[in-house]
Order: structure tokens, then C-alpha cells, then sequence
């Protein structure tokens, strides 16, 4: 066993759960723990370390096994907790037999290097049980005396904040609201004769949290149906902003804090469809070199600034280049984000597959049924014989009730990778066509 350990711990149920500000009704929380649980074995990218992966129960053993194949690697030891609530963590602190599982996994090292989603109060209670079997724990993320910096960093009004105090730091113009009647007043100053605005909660996930309003057609009979139906509206402050108009994709750039001074920055351009993260490219080329300068420039500025709160660990800016030829920060992710696997992939094949192309949920057919074994594998094993370095990541999705598919490919380029990742979307839904049978409860094997 190696003095050192990752253990790799994709959090994110309970990391977009942790709002007790929020009243989320029971459909919301399952959507939200569907969402981060379907994310979450994108976390077998994170490291190429020694590791132990926490994962989620209900993983697919064949997924795993070829992945790491692909890889050029064994499967690590995984522990899968009891899923009594779907909180990774908390179910994992609750299960007895799951710790013991950890403690055997990780038993012969002295450090175990946490690699997580996000700071959640459950990794400190986490880590205190590791200290206490004399582990010595490498957080990545802040201290627990600034785990306020993560709160607040995670909050989507600290982004006004940061306007105020760091150069060159642009935010859309908006106004800030405590009621219902600033917030009527607020969307028709800025959204009324035609315009729209964009009205953000203090937080949001999955496309919870962000509301366009349009003062064409039933635009704002739309807009308030969507404020009375989403629990992510339901307190106050909000913020309304002018709608910024830009180009289809959004730049982001992936920023490390650690005891280093100097940032790690990994700039990537998002997809977006509306107000909705769709997919991403990353590697040489991506931005033009220019606007790569502009947000470098901003990132170590951002970085210094986050540094001095006592935020430790990722975080990223989301961006928009508006037509104006701004450079607006529309949100800040105090964690890491779905190009983690990808710049991890990037790095690893830096020499000749150094562009990255991601997409967590290309949606299948609704005609046949969503088998990894008989409708993923094939298409992907074909790719594998080629060399080509492509990769199924999001195959939970294949059981629900709208069966979906992650994909990442890399590649020299990143129109290339692109390319290759909808040519095996293609592939994957005309074998499901082929099989020709009726749609039934899909599989994606299992283990719990």
C-alpha cells in the first residue's frame, strides 16, 4: 500500500442539496438527487493516482471494468454505501459495513488525499473519522473555519459582490429585490418594450435557479408560472439582470486555489442551450488567444482574491462574451464542475489527444431498451479497436424514464472530438432502432 491514498468522493447530492434556506418539495430533491447520482461516476476520471472511489450504489461492474481497460489501468477498490437517503457521504457515515469496507481499502497508508465535488459539512465529520484511525487527511477543499468563503463563493449574488471589489470583474447590469412587488418592479424596468431579463435565485443546479423573462407573447405569463412552480424561487434576495446579448457559447475557465500563489487555470467553452449547460470543449484552440489573455488576466485576479477568504480547492467562472465585446461573469462554482474529467483526460494524453469534447446527457431513443452491454459497449469497443479514446460516463441515465447517455472523447482538436462523440451518438441510438423492441424498463446492470 502507498504512503499515500486519493480517495475519490463524488458528493454531489448532498453538495446541491445543502440549502436550508429552500424549502425543495419531494419531487425537486428526487430530480436533484437523480441528477448528482447520474453525474457522479464521472468521478473515475478525477485521479490516476493510488485511489478508493466512494460511488454511488447502482453502478454498472461492466462500465467500470472497460473504462479502466481503456485506461490502461485495474479497477481500484470501490465502496458503495447503503443508499438510505442518496447523500453520498451521510449514507457512508451511517453504514457500518461500508466503513469497514474503507478502513480495509484504504488500510497500509498514512495520508488519504481527499478528492471531492465540492466542501460539504459531511467531509470535515468525514474526515474527523479518518484523524481519529490516525490517517492524516489532505483536504481539498477550505479549512472548516472557512467554510463560510464556500457558501458564499457558491451563492450567485456573490458575483455582484466580487464586481464591486475586484477590476475588470463585469457583471450584467441588475438590481437586487426582497419582495415579490421589487421583484414585479424590478423585471418590468428592465424587461419591459421588449427586452428581457434573466432573474437569478441565491442558488441553483441542473437548470433550477435561473429564469428568463420576455415581455414578448406569453413570455411573462410563462416567466411568473415558472417563479410560482420552482422551490429555487421561493426566498429571497434575487437578482435581475439584463439579458446579455452573446454568441452560442459561453467561455469558463476551471481555476485550483492551493498553497501555490500562482493559479492552475484550464479554460474550456461551454454549450449552452438557453440558460442551460449542454456540453463542452476544452484544449489548444478553444478560445481565441485574446479572449484566453482577457480571462486569464480576470482569473488571477479572481484567484488572489478567493486566496485571501481562506477558499481552498476548485472553482470556476462561467463567462459571457456579449456582442458588445464585454466580457461578463454571469456565476461562480465553488467546486468542481463537469470539465473535471475532461482536463483530468487532457492531461493524461496531453502529447497527442490534448482536446477534450464532453456531453453529459445526449439523449437516446425512447423506442427499444437501453442496454450498456448490448447497445453502449459495441459501439464504444469498435472505437477502442481504432485507438480512438472515447468513453461512455453518464450510463445510470440508460434506466430512466428518459434514458440519456454521457459521452467524452479526445482528440487532437476539439471539432474533432466533437465530431466523434455525435458519430457514436448516432451509432448508439441506431443499434437500439435495430434491435426494434418495444420499449421496456431499461438496464444498465448494477451493484449495490
Amino acid at each position: 500500500m502507498p504512503e499515500t491514498i486519493d480517495l475519490v468522493i463524488p458528493n454531489i447530492v448532498e453538495f446541491n442539496l445543502k440549502r436550508p434556506l429552500l424549502d425543495l418539495d419531494p419531487g425537486v430533491e428526487r430530480d436533484l438527487l437523480e441528477h448528482g447520482t447520474n453525474l457522479a461516476d464521472q468521478c473515475v476520471f478525477w485521479s490516476d493516482e493510488n485511489r478508493v472511489l466512494v460511488l454511488p450504489a447502482g453502478y454498472s461492474p461492466e462500465w467500470l471494468a472497460d473504462v479502466h481497460a481503456g485506461l490502461g489501468g485495474s479497477v481500484p477498490p470501490v465502496v458503495s454505501p447503503a443508499p438510505t437517503t442518496g447523500r453520498l457521504v451521510h449514507d457512508l457515515l451511517e453504514d457500518d459495513r461500508a466503513l469497514a469496507a474503507l478502513y480495509e481499502a484504504t488500510s497500509g497508508a498514512r495520508v488519504v488525499r481527499f478528492v471531492s465535488w465540492g466542501a460539504a459539512p459531511e467531509l470535515y465529520a468525514l474526515a474527523s473519522v479518518l484523524r481519529s484511525q490516525g490517517r492524516e487527511v489532505l483536504l481539498d477543499i477550505a479549512e472548516s473555519r472557512h467554510y463560510w468563503s464556500c457558501e458564499y463563493l457558491e451563492s450567485k449574488l456573490s458575483c455582484t459582490d466580487l464586481a464591486t471589489h475586484i477590476p475588470g470583474f463585469r457583471v450584467p447590469r441588475g438590481i437586487s429585490v426582497a419582495s415579490w412587488d421589487q421583484l414585479k418592479g424590478a423585471v418590468t424596468a428592465i424587461a419591459g418594450g421588449g427586452g428581457r431579463a434573466v432573474v437569478k435565485s441565491m442558488y441553483g443546479v441542473g437548470g433550477y435557479g435561473s429564469a428568463l423573462a420576455r415581455s414578448e407573447g406569453d413570455g411573462m405569463a410563462r416567466f411568473w408560472e415558472t417563479m410560482r412552480r420552482e422551490p429555487f424561487f421561493g426566498t429571497f434576495p434575487l437578482t435581475v439582470q439584463d439579458y446579455v446579448e452573446h454568441a452560442a457559447d459561453c467561455p469558463a475557465v476551471d481555476i485550483l486555489v492551493d498553497d501555490d500563489e500562482e493559479p492552475r487555470l484550464e479554460y474550456s467553452m461551454l454549450g449552452v442551450d438557453g440558460l442551460r449547460y449542454r456540453s463542452l470543449t476544452l484544449g489548444p484552440g478553444v478560445l481565441e488567444p485574446a479572449l484566453e489573455k482577457r480571462l486569464a488576466e480576470l482569473s488571477t485576479t479572481v484567484h488572489a482574491f478567493v486566496r485571501s477568504l481562506g477558499y481552498r480547492g476548485w472553482f470556476s467562472l462561467d463567462c459571457l462574451l456579449g456582442a458588445d465585446g464585454e466580457l461578463y461573469v454571469t456565476e461562480i462554482n465553488a467546486r468542481r464542475t463537469g470539465a473535471m474529467h475532461g482536463i483530468a483526460l487532457a492531461e493524461r494524453w496531453a502529447d497527442d489527444s490534448p482536446a477534450v469534447y464532453s456531453h453529459d446527457a445526449l439523449p437516446l431513443r425512447l423506442t427499444g431498451i437501453a442496454s450498456y452491454t448490448e447497445h453502449i459497449r459495441p459501439v464504444f469497443e469498435e472505437l477502442w479497436a481504432k485507438g480512438v479514446r472515447a468513453y461512455p460516463t453518464t450510463v445510470r441515465a440508460l434506466a430512466r424514464h428518459r434514458p440519456s447517455l454521457g459521452i467524452i472523447v479526445c482528440a487532437e482538436s476539439a471539432a474533432e472530438a466533437e465530431r466523434i462523440g455525435g458519430e457514436a451518438h448516432r451509432a448508439v441510438n441506431a443499434a437500439m432502432a435495430e434491435a426494434g423492441t418495444p420499449f421496456s424498463r431499461p438496464t444498465a446492470g448494477s451493484r449495490s
